[in-house]
């Protein structure tokens, strides 16, 4: 895959490195792992000088942010207070922004194109949870509102690996996005 230089100024974004997600056994065992690696990419962030946005899911109690198979299963998670919406153990957060997200996109009713637009951001670093879901709806639509995407394939996680590489496989061939080795992903953010 072919790498495209990160002319312009680059942010960060953090997905879903929150409790909840870890609660799948398949997750929970790359739990420290991917925290490890997702933290040196934050390091690497705020030594670059790169924006740092702290994406987490939350959903209201009252059933007005469930997604459609949450009313399906009847069944609400990662509620505003609990430990469950709480960034997990571990977690360097210093520097970062928080954002609140209801759907996989972080993108999907926020104002995440906003906020990368007034920082003048046109490149995007992704890491975090889940691979095949949040990650990839992200990238997917981070590239429709233009913006030129990396993921960094160390620092993401999933609980189905056939998925995740597919994904992986699907947006860098399609949407030409790079997915990078830690190392790189480190250089890029440190700029």
């Amino acid at each position: 895959m072919t790498q495209h230089p990160a002319q312009g100024r680059t942010a960060l974004l953090v997905v879903d490195m929150q409790n909840s997600y870890f609660e799948f056994a398949e997750l929970e065992e790359q739990r420290d792992a991917v925290t490890e690696k997702v933290n040196e990419l934050i390091r690497a962030a705020r030594d670059g000088g790169v924006p740092i946005l702290l994406i987490r899911t939350q959903h209201e109690r009252d059933r007005s942010t469930w997604t459609v198979n949450m009313h399906d299963d009847d069944q609400g998670f990662a509620f505003p207070g609990t430990e469950q919406s709480q960034y997990v153990a571990g977690l360097d957060t210093e520097g970062g922004t928080g954002m609140v997200k209801t759907r996989d996109s972080a993108f999907f009713d926020t104002d995440l194109a906003a906020r990368l637009r007034n920082l003048r951001v046109e490149h995007l670093v992704i890491c975090g949870i889940s691979t095949h879901t949040c990650v990839a709806q992200t990238a997917m639509d981070a590239f429709a509102h233009d913006f030129r995407v990396a993921v960094a394939r160390d620092a993401v996680a999933s609980e189905n690996s056939e998925l995740s590489r597919a994904l992986l496989s699907f947006l860098g061939d399609a949407k030409r996005q790079d997915v990078l080795t830690q190392e790189d992903a480190v250089a890029r953010l440190r700029g």
